[in-house]
């Protein structure tokens, strides 16, 4: 909807796939019939999706509307010239600003790139509730298994596991919270799930799924510590969260599951190749979250197509996460109250 959107302002817009699991050649085709160019594929191999990618940045862009800074460090590193003329990027994903920081760390940010992920109207609403449903929707499509009474094993307590852990948790499951950050771990705590290390989570879960963006959370080592029957899902970024490589091949057993033999005997299901679960083996995110992040993306793209930002990692604007709050609101019939006068004065003064 993004690309056409922007097509229909004016906009010449190429659309390349961020995870060549979760493309769709049917949205593909139906760009394509609206004019838009599109070098993505469903189930490309590497090479090919890298290949896509760089076809993409061949067109020389002036913005980049990503997802996991895919296209921006590959644009970076292998197609400089490129960067040096870039208006701007806007990133959607925490993987995808986690990378743009650490080219800003690098000095390789030479162009202006805002923060979408971090915007209020994108990751406590996408992350947190897009995330938590649509994954969990995901599992239960491709194994039509019950979830009452069974062990969640979430591996990140961010945005995105504190969302996963609510709809396990919600559906009747039992959550267990695996977390690096003592303050995130605290938190787990807090909102009533069982808080363990890795090694006493892993023996006890059901289903598994990692949650943290970045790469080998659950190392190949502790694979052993999986009991026969777990379920392997990705609600992060990469396919690499889990080191399911580890595992050895896998026979399909259902669309989309494949069984793999484990080091410690029995038998793991990983969905969807380790990909993004809610993507790879679902619709995604309901359109009603979809709208937020769509908002603040073509918001950021409007400021970088204005100009005047300088080089670096830049903050959604507060007021822009506002108005689309607002607006939002509004088109769910729901009011806003007023501050009185009292609580006005109450706020400029200082007086006891």
């Amino acid at each position: 909807y993004l690309a056409t959107l922007l097509a229909d302002a004016g906009a010449q817009v190429i659309a390349s796939g961020s995870n060549p699991g979760s493309t769709q050649d049917a949205i593909c085709a139906a760009l394509v019939a609206r004019g838009i160019e599109v070098h993505a594929r469903h189930g490309a191999s590497r090479e090919e999706f890298d290949a896509d990618l760089l076809a993409t940045a061949d067109t020389e862009p002036e913005i980049v509307v990503d997802d996991g800074a895919e296209l921006t460090a590959r644009i970076v590193e292998r197609r400089p010239e490129v960067a040096g003329r870039l208006a701007g990027v806007t990133e959607e994903t925490t993987t995808g600003v986690a990378r743009l920081r650490a080219l800003d760390a690098a000095g390789r940010l030479t162009f202006p790139a805002v923060a979408a992920n971090d915007a209020l109207c994108k990751h406590l609403f996408d992350n947190r509730y897009g995330t938590g449903q649509s994954t969990l929707a995901a599992i239960d499509r491709l194994t039509n298994l019950n979830f009452p009474g069974r062990e969640f094993c979430i591996i990140g307590y961010g945005w995105v596991g504190k969302g996963l852990a609510r709809a396990a948790r919600g559906a009747g499951g039992r959550v267990t919270v695996v977390e690096i950050d003592p303050v995130a771990a605290l938190e787990a705590h807090m909102d009533g799930h069982r808080v363990a290390s890795l090694e006493e989570a892993l023996p006890d879960a059901d289903v598994l799924i990692a949650a943290t963006g970045a790469i080998d959370c659950v190392p190949a080592e502790a694979l052993v510590q999986l009991k026969d029957g777990v379920l392997i899902a990705n609600g992060g970024h990469h396919e690499r969260e889990v080191a399911i490589d580890g595992l050895g091949p896998g026979d399909e057993v259902r669309p989309g599951v494949t069984e793999h033999a484990l080091p410690g005997g029995g038998h793991a299901y990983v969905l969807v190749d380790g990909r993004q679960t809610n993507v790879a083996g679902g619709d995604g995110h309901p359109v009603e979250i979809m709208d937020l992040s769509f908002s603040v993306q073509a918001l950021s793209a409007h400021l970088l197509a204005r100009g005047g930002l300088a080089p670096g990692l830049h903050r959604f604007p507060d007021e822009l996460d506002r108005e689309i709050a607002r607006t939002k609101l509004a088109t769910l019939g729901l009011s806003l109250a007023e501050k009185t006068a009292k609580q006005r004065e109450f706020e400029s003064g200082w007086a006891v």
